[in-house]
């Protein structure tokens, strides 16, 4: 399903619906917004597919109470449209793309130091993880394809020295 496309087309519907003269009820307002939200979290830690799970509760109890009262508010036809909307939605695959997390990485224990490293031509991701096992520490390639390694801080300040050297080693071969 995709889920954000489900969520505005509820988003659309009720304003439609308000157009019209409905009141939309506190709580459906609330179920969107928690929606969404619980959908932006998703994208950032994918890890916890319960998040999931409950933005779908709240996209089944948006569905269940929009879709009636646009049958009594717009029509029988127009709520068909709405439906026929929502269920090729429903068919569909989720488009959206992790959103790689700039903050606090997620997964780290407490008492680890972390650092993100973009890999580019000279420092590949192979060099990172061979220096960070050398170290050992712990990495994780991020959907942004950048590198996440953590551990203790002395092991990391060593790792950050090695890979400063093997840097500025590159560039006195380049000169």
């Amino acid at each position: 399903m995709d889920y954000e496309a489900v969520w505005e087309l509820m988003s659309n519907l009720i304003v439609e619906l308000r157009n019209k003269g409905e009141e939309i009820p506190a709580n459906i307002m609330s179920d969107l917004r928690a929606a969404k939200t619980l959908m932006e979290i998703y994208k950032v830690d994918q890890s916890r597919s319960e998040i999931l799970q409950k933005s779908e509760e709240y996209l089944a109890n948006l569905e269940s109470t929009l879709l009636p009262l646009a049958g009594k508010r717009l029509g029988k036809t127009e709520m068909k449209k709405w439906l026929r909307n929502l269920a090729e939605l429903q068919r569909r695959e989720t488009l959206w793309k992790p959103k790689p997390s700039k903050g606090v990485p997620v997964g780290v224990p407490r008492e680890d130091k972390w650092v993100r490293i973009e890999p580019f031509e000279t420092v590949t991701i192979e060099k990172i993880k061979h220096l960070a096992e050398q170290k050992g520490l712990k990495l994780t390639v991020q959907t942004d394809s950048t590198v996440l390694v953590y551990g203790e801080e002395q092991k990391l300040k060593h790792f950050i020295k090695n890979v400063t050297k093997v840097l500025q080693k590159m560039e006195r071969n380049n000169s």
